[in-house]
């Protein structure tokens, strides 16, 4: 090995801070071990020619997205027949809850660090740099020629503030000159939703299924990244943000108390995730003040009985107070919502459509929608299976509806809609662009060269895509249930996806001028 190169080379995704990454390098670093990250999206010759460059000992894949085992197993493929011998491990949700499968998939592994390997992954890389056994250490799998090896589970760190920092590259713009960064509050979550599997990636270890850093500690590190990183924008990557623990608020008074104390919560903003049932106007409204401006819920359904099914613990009059409280004290938000889902109906469908036209009904929030996949080790992929309704190979796993017509129908969604909600210059992806671009020039005070005009151009334009998304699903969903299915190649079907596709070139233009001008 060259001794001036890192003996560990991490490949992952390198969109904004790879927090997970972040913090194996700075455990790596605290312990004198150098680690480098390549971006996972860079072409599989360039990364071949930076792992033999560095010659690493070890080669670590951070398979945390199930959508790209396919793409992860042929660059391993790649590697190995291009010459590299190092040590293979990976990590990631589904390397940890399913490593006989991501074996079968991935055989050039040699081993993978199942659940969080702060501290797993550091003894590992020192005991295979001092060439010594690493088989017997806790918390991972192997392959012998008796099969599958598990060895046995450590618990998860319960004073996650006990790990040091991130490692973090320079910082990127949020929206022109000024610099954002990502960074995490706790781990982990305590509900159990029907589409999920964070629970049981945190429970299967043993511990506690969230827990929580303390707020200076948190304050500590956002004050080191504004002072020395120059970053004002905070995006929190929490699975659910503690705005209460043991239904309690006193986490997030005591934080916003913090950011007052050290003068940052005029100079600085943060976004947050959440569950709609945790949102109230007095917490909020303080939360405001400090610099909260975007928060992310999971709205998910519209419906009660939509709600139940996705066990989410909560009718659907909470999504509608959430939102309302939302806009009350003019705090932007972004939402997830499955209008596609394995017992949707026509019914169902329409009946969402009609909370989402109230949901976006204030002109500044793009309607955005998605279909339910399963994802690995969740209630609804078991349910599936069961039902013989599952298809598809691991990370790319699917289902048909129950009623034949509607695939047919979300066939013709996804022609209309797929790149409009969906795609990096989507119009539902530029209008958030262009929504957090006043609204962080507002916060700082840059209320000049018309950003006022250019704002409310922004929302009718919005208002008028939003309209025309929801009346074509509600007409393509009442061509379908008709019974009258138009079929391929629908003369009627056709024109209407040669119209939605005019309209999302129209409405895309008119928003990237609003903040873009000449864009």
């Amino acid at each position: 090995m060259n001794p001036s190169s890192p003996p560990v080379i991490l490949i992952a995704f390198g969109e904004y801070d790879n927090l997970g990454v972040g913090y194996l390098s700075a455990v790596l670093n605290r312990e004198g071990i150098e680690a480098r990250m390549i971006d996972f999206r860079y072409d599989d010759e360039e990364i071949l020619a930076a792992i033999k460059r560095h010659s690493p000992m070890v080669v670590g894949f951070s398979v945390v997205y199930e959508d790209y085992i396919d793409e992860f197993a042929a660059l391993a493929r790649y590697l190995r027949k291009g010459g590299v011998r190092s040590h293979f491990t990976a990590g990631g949700y589904f390397a940890s809850l399913n490593p006989a499968e991501l074996f079968r998939l991935i055989p050039e592994l040699d081993s993978i660090v199942r659940f969080e390997g702060e501290t797993t992954f550091p003894e590992l890389v020192q005991r295979i740099c001092a060439a010594g056994d690493w088989r017997d250490i806790r918390s991972i799998a192997f392959r012998d020629h008796n099969g599958i090896v598990m060895t046995p589970l450590r618990p998860l760190e319960r004073d996650i503030d006990a790990f040091p920092f991130p490692a973090r590259r320079p910082p990127d713009d949020y929206i022109p000159g000024v610099k954002f960064a990502t960074l995490l509050a706790s781990r982990g979550c305590r509900y159990n939703c029907s589409f999920c599997n964070t629970r049981d990636f945190f429970q299967t270890p043993g511990g506690p299924l969230k827990r929580i850093r303390r707020p200076e500690t948190v304050l500590d590190e956002m004050e080191q990244l504004y002072h020395e990183k120059g970053c004002i924008v905070f995006l929190f990557q929490d699975d659910d943000f503690p705005i209460k623990n043991a239904g309690k608020n006193d986490w997030i008074k005591s934080f916003c108390l913090g950011l007052e104390q050290r003068g940052l919560h005029e100079k600085i903003m943060w976004k947050i995730n959440c569950r709609p049932d945790e949102i109230e106007e007095e917490s909020f409204a303080m939360m405001k003040h400090h610099g909260l401006f975007l928060v992310f819920i999971g709205l998910e359904d519209g419906t009660d009985e939509g709600l139940a099914r996705l066990n989410k613990r909560m009718p659907a009059s909470g999504n509608i107070v959430a939102v309302k409280t939302l806009k009350k004290l003019d705090i932007a938000f972004d939402y997830g919502f499955m209008l596609f889902q394995p017992e949707s109906t026509f019914k169902s469908l329409k009946e969402n459509l009609e909370f989402l036209s109230t949901l976006c009904g204030d002109d500044f929030t793009p309607v955005s929608v998605l279909k339910l996949m399963p994802s690995f080790n969740t209630r609804v992929e078991k349910e599936l299976r069961e039902q013989g309704r599952l298809k598809g190979s691991p990370g790319h796993l699917d289902y048909d509806f129950a009623d034949s017509s509607l695939d047919t129908c979300y066939a013709t969604v996804m022609e209309c809609f797929a790149v409009w909600m969906w795609g990096a210059n989507g119009l539902t992806n530029l209008s958030k662009h262009a929504r957090n671009y006043f609204v962080v020039n507002e916060h700082l005070g840059k209320s000049g060269n018309g950003l006022k005009e250019q704002k409310e151009k922004f929302r009718e334009i919005l208002a008028e895509s939003n309209h025309y998304l929801l009346g074509t699903m509600k007409s393509l969903f009442d061509l379908y249930e008709s019974g009258n299915d138009p079929g391929e190649g629908s003369h009627t079907v056709e024109m209407i996806i040669s119209e939605a596709k005019a309209k999302h070139q129209i409405c895309s233009r008119g928003v990237r001028e609003c903040f873009m001008p000449g864009g």
